[in-house]
């Protein structure tokens, strides 16, 4: 089982065709990858704070209608956390948020329960948002030996945060995950004297990182080296909403079927063929790929994904 522990939000999304329209959608990093572990099939449990405002009331019937585990997630008074989502000309979103005193960053220890499982999935607003980031911090460090510890770094600077806390905050969660994936925006913003390349091998010592970039495909990192790009599907983009989210659970959902997670987890990983660690990047990609084709955050089901992977031009 993949636990996924953070945010789920409203997104209020700007209609591209019609700027001043928005549609109200459940997202936030960890909910979107939640649902794409859920429609892919594969076992997980996510651990959220959702109001039982109106919003949160959707935000619950959304993860339901997506078969998601919500069996240790907590219910609190506390109002839905907004994002407001601007769609570029080119299908990229940039966000602002509402975020003062909202539901999802209030986590207590008492709230985190110590559950069976191969993988631990955070990042994003979780990891950044006080106070609940440092309760969470300590959980997930205090299961590192035992579990894989997936960081998705994936930054929001619409908040404010002062670039050098964030980067110490990013290389304290760094030091105990296992998988760290990122896009190539992502590191220029956090440590804009150093490429995201030389960043990325810095950071990939007995781990593996990820920098995804758009277009150009995804690098990919392990022991101090870069190992390979693998190339983006050719795709129409309707926007990039979830695309991140997309890739990462379905790079942990091939990760577990193949025994990649779990006790020792630094040799798990260590020890993939890189011609497997290959394929698995590649679907996660074709994944993120058919998000992108849609609007919002829509993860694609197996059979989705299956069905483009047996195009022979994929």
């Amino acid at each position: 089982m993949i636990i996924v522990i953070g945010e789920a939000l409203i997104d209020l999304i700007q209609d591209r065709y019609n700027p001043t329209s928005y549609n109200a959608v459940v997202g936030g990093a960890n909910a979107n990858v939640a649902i794409a572990l859920a429609r892919r099939g594969t076992p997980h449990t996510f651990l959220a704070r959702i109001s039982t405002d109106s919003f949160g009331q959707q935000i619950t019937e959304k993860l339901k209608k997506n078969n998601v585990n919500t069996d240790h997630s907590i219910k609190t008074d506390e109002p839905s956390t907004l994002a407001v989502v601007s769609i570029g000309p080119n299908g990229s979103p940039s966000y602002s948020f509402y975020v003062n005193g909202t539901a999802d960053w209030g986590w207590t220890k008492e709230e985190l329960p110590l559950l069976e499982a191969e993988a631990i999935q955070f990042g994003c607003l979780t990891m950044a948002m006080e106070p609940g980031n440092l309760v969470i911090e300590e959980w997930a460090k205090a299961q590192s030996q035992n579990k894989t510890v997936s960081h998705d770094i994936n930054m929001r600077p619409a908040l404010g945060f002062d670039q050098q806390k964030e980067l110490e905050r990013v290389r304290r969660v760094n030091e105990f995950s296992h998988i760290i994936k990122a896009s190539d925006e992502d590191l220029e913003w956090l440590d804009p004297e150093k490429t995201p390349d030389q960043t990325a091998i810095e950071w990939s010592t007995n781990k593996l990182v990820l920098i995804t970039k758009g277009a150009d495909g995804t690098d990919v990192y392990k022991n101090n080296q870069f190992l390979f790009n693998v190339p983006s599907r050719k795709i129409n983009v309707v926007d990039t909403v979830g695309a991140g989210d997309t890739f990462t659970a379905n790079l942990l959902g091939q990760l577990q079927e193949n025994n990649h997670l779990g006790t020792n987890p630094t040799d798990k990983l260590m020890n993939i063929k890189d011609e497997d660690l290959h394929t698995y990047v590649h679907i996660a990609g074709i994944a993120a790929s058919i998000n992108c084709e849609r609007a919002g955050a829509e993860p694609p089901t197996k059979a989705d994904l299956g069905a483009v992977l047996n195009n022979s031009n994929v």
